[in-house]
């Protein structure tokens, strides 16, 4: 299992990074190793949605799906990976800043197969995690 939390603080209030963070349709725009995130389930996203991601990570793709396992308005979106290579939970987490928006993003994951090159997992996420959560930062920053 591999255990990672992120936090960036973005210069927006946090009703726009929720809804820009929470939606999967945005999550390919911004998490570099996102080939692809769907909604699966009908309906606005909330607790019990589900969802099917494709990523590609250490050169290889990967499938998983799962369901918004938590769901709080504007303070927390969790996911549940339930199938794939890849399995485990992960949350976004909102904090009002004065005007802005601390986001934290944590989670577990079971790694599976790829156990034997954990240290290199490691170091490789929390690179492409802090490199993801700069570039939702530029995005949010920069957009009207």
């Amino acid at each position: 299992m591999i255990k990672f939390e992120t936090s960036i603080v973005i210069a927006q209030p946090i009703e726009k990074v929720f809804a820009f963070t929470a939606n999967f349709n945005n999550h390919p725009k911004w998490q570099t190793d996102v080939l692809e995130a769907k909604q699966t389930s009908q309906g606005p996203i909330g607790l019990g949605s589900t969802y099917r991601c494709a990523n590609k990570f250490l050169g290889k793709r990967i499938e998983t799906e799962g369901f918004v396992s938590e769901y709080e308005t504007d303070r927390l979106c969790s996911y549940k990976i339930t199938s794939g290579t890849v399995t485990g939970e992960s949350s976004f987490i909102f904090e009002p800043v004065g005007g802005a928006t601390k986001l934290t993003t944590t989670g577990i994951v079971n790694i599976g197969f790829l156990w034997m090159v954990k240290s290199l997992i490691v170091r490789k996420l929390e690179q492409q995690l802090q490199k993801d959560l700069n570039k939702l930062k530029h995005i949010l920053e920069n957009s009207s």
